[in-house]
């Protein structure tokens, strides 16, 4: 096969396996008459899962009714993050408004405070829980299917003060800790997180 056609072949099987709102697998997921598909989630706080070609599932939870959102991502916004071989942290020079990243990095933080922290348990892909604020997300995840992680607030302010160590302090960055696939990280709010 040519190297043209390849690279068609690739890229047609690429976009015929974004998953449409039907195709979302079943779980613990509402139906897909429940889902709301948008192009960013609008601010608040969200637990949901990426999958490998951007797609991001995230249902709200700060809010009395729960919401189950559907992000459809373009090729030029999907991302890998690094495996995890060892401490990390990657710094991607995007500076964010003040306000949005100082807003973000307090919700995570007010999740991370209450009993238990915040525990995620991924299923057959990474899963997260995030913020967003004025277009700017801060976020804690399970980087691998199969997982489980925690968080609480010292964990927090650690990943966070990695980040701001090493990268501007208002910049989109991730750290990953040692061993793990846990990472703490900042990004646009359209920037696919967590994509193991």
């Amino acid at each position: 096969m040519h190297s043209s056609s390849f690279v068609l072949v690739l890229a047609a099987a690429f976009f015929t396996a974004i998953p449409s709102v039907h195709a979302l697998p079943s779980g613990n997921l509402p139906s897909p008459s429940n889902f709301e598909t948008v192009t960013v989630l609008p601010d608040g706080a969200y637990e949901g899962f990426t999958y490998p070609n951007g797609t991001v599932v995230a249902t709200s939870v700060d809010t009395i009714e729960k919401r189950t959102y559907v992000r459809h991502a373009t090729p030029q916004i999907a991302e890998r993050s690094a495996g995890p071989d060892k401490r990390f942290v990657s710094c991607w020079n995007q500076p964010f408004d003040h306000s949005g990243v100082d807003r973000t990095a307090n919700c995570l933080r007010d999740r991370a405070k209450k009993a238990g922290g915040i525990d995620l348990r991924s299923g057959a892909g990474p899963y997260f829980s995030s913020c967003i604020s004025e277009a700017v997300q801060v976020y804690y995840c399970v980087n691998a299917g199969n997982s489980w992680g925690n968080a609480d607030l010292v964990d927090i302010n650690y990943g966070l003060q990695q980040m701001d160590s090493r990268c501007a302090a208002y910049d989109a960055s991730y750290f990953q800790w040692d061993g793990t696939v846990g990472i703490v990280g900042k990004a646009r709010a359209d920037t696919p997180i967590c994509l193991g």
